[in-house]
Formats: structure tokens, C-alpha cells, sequence
């Protein structure tokens, strides 16, 4: 066995799902990650938010940077219905602490619902059984007009 198809064997990858209620663009999808080892609900979050504070630097490097679409992302941004460029200032700098204390506050308030695998979790600490195919769904509420 290479070392490759070890490290597929000791790892998880899920698909991400976020939808905001009462928009019609469709989910956005996205996979992470994980370390074969036992999750809750805070684990799971504390890496998504991680990655995606790293995405967030990774965009921050090429900003003021001239950008040409490639056909799959012109593709993909039909999809979706909109095409996305880099800004053309840079945004002041995000801690990875700080988003995730965001986060975990905005679930304890909430803002938002978490699924795996169509199964509610409600507690932060709860354990969450995952499986090489598991999806988690991010379901980001929004409160009514004049309520």
C-alpha cells in the first residue's frame, strides 16, 4: 500500500452544504476534509471555519491582481448567477479564533441549523457519527419583514 492510499484511508471527506432560507440560488457545495477520529458538532464547525478563513487569505493574496476566468468557473458562475471577481482593496486581516467564536455564538443563538446526514444536531458537544459520504447541511435563517 503507498502512502497515498493511506492517507485517503485515515481521512474523511464530507460535502459542505450552505443555504440561506428565502433565497432561490441554489445550495453552494463544497467538501471538507476530516481526521478519522471521533467529531461533535463544535469539531466540525472549528475546522469549517478554519478553511474557510484560510480560502479567505488565499483570496486577500490576489487581490489588486488581474484575473482571468477559467471555463469551468465562467461555468460554474452560471450556475449560480453570478460571477465573482477579486476586490480590488484588501480587507483587513481575519483570526481564525475570533470566526470561530463567531460561529459557535451565532449556532448557540439560533442563526443557523446544522444537519448530517438529514439528522438535526442541536448541541454543540453532541457526538456526530459521520461516514465517508456524509453531508453536512448549514441551514442560515433570516427573519421575516416587519416581524
Amino acid at each position: 500500500m503507498n502512502s497515498t492510499t493511506n492517507f485517503i484511508l485515515t481521512r474523511l471527506c464530507m460535502i459542505v452544504e450552505t443555504k440561506l432560507v428565502g433565497r432561490r440560488t441554489p445550495f453552494e457545495r463544497r467538501s471538507l476534509e476530516l481526521p478519522d477520529e471521533a467529531h461533535t458538532l463544535r469539531s466540525l464547525l472549528t475546522r469549517l471555519v478554519h478553511q474557510e478563513v484560510q480560502a479567505y487569505g488565499e483570496r486577500q493574496e490576489s487581490v489588486g491582481v488581474l484575473r482571468v476566468l477559467t471555463q469551468r468557473e465562467l461555468q460554474d458562475a452560471a450556475f449560480t448567477g453570478r460571477v465573482s471577481v477579486a476586490p480590488q482593496a484588501r480587507s483587513g486581516d481575519v483570526s481564525a479564533q475570533e470566526a470561530t467564536q463567531t460561529a459557535l455564538t451565532a449556532f448557540a443563538d439560533g442563526l443557523y441549523y446544522v444537519f448530517v446526514d438529514e439528522t438535526q444536531i442541536t448541541a454543540l458537544d453532541e457526538p456526530v457519527a459521520l461516514r465517508p459520504d456524509s453531508t453536512l447541511l448549514l441551514v442560515r435563517l433570516t427573519a421575516l419583514a416587519g416581524g
